[in-house]
């Protein structure tokens, strides 16, 4: 191999290396960005859960508006979801922090 041929070959390892170290950089922010976005449809659970409460309570009290018991159903349905959701997502996370553990270790010995 000539010193052109290695000098070429460096400089493309050079823009590899530079381009891992942002591709792990990029892949731990998207990890955090799942448990975040799981955390927060885990905790819409339980505000949906009062707005249910308060709906069925307002039905109970004698309303007979039809948009008491569409509010009352969708939100219902929504708190369903948006718990399965979040416990799905945080789930998601230690899936992919436990897959990727070497990389994020990796991450932090390099610094920046």
């Amino acid at each position: 191999m000539g010193d052109e041929e290695l000098a070429q070959l460096k400089k493309l390892y050079d823009e590899l290396w530079s381009d891992a170290k942002t591709m792990i950089k990029d892949m731990n922010s998207s990890i955090t960005v799942v448990f975040l976005f799981g955390l927060t449809m885990f905790a819409l659970g339980p505000i949906e859960f009062g707005t249910v409460v308060e709906m069925y309570a307002r039905i109970t009290a004698g309303s007979t508006r039809w948009l008491d018991y569409f509010y009352l159903i969708v939100t219902s349905f929504g708190m369903v979801i948006s718990v399965v959701a979040g416990v799905a997502m945080i789930r998601w996370y230690y899936k992919l922090k436990n897959r990727y553990v070497k990389l994020i270790q990796l991450e932090k010995a390099l610094g920046d």
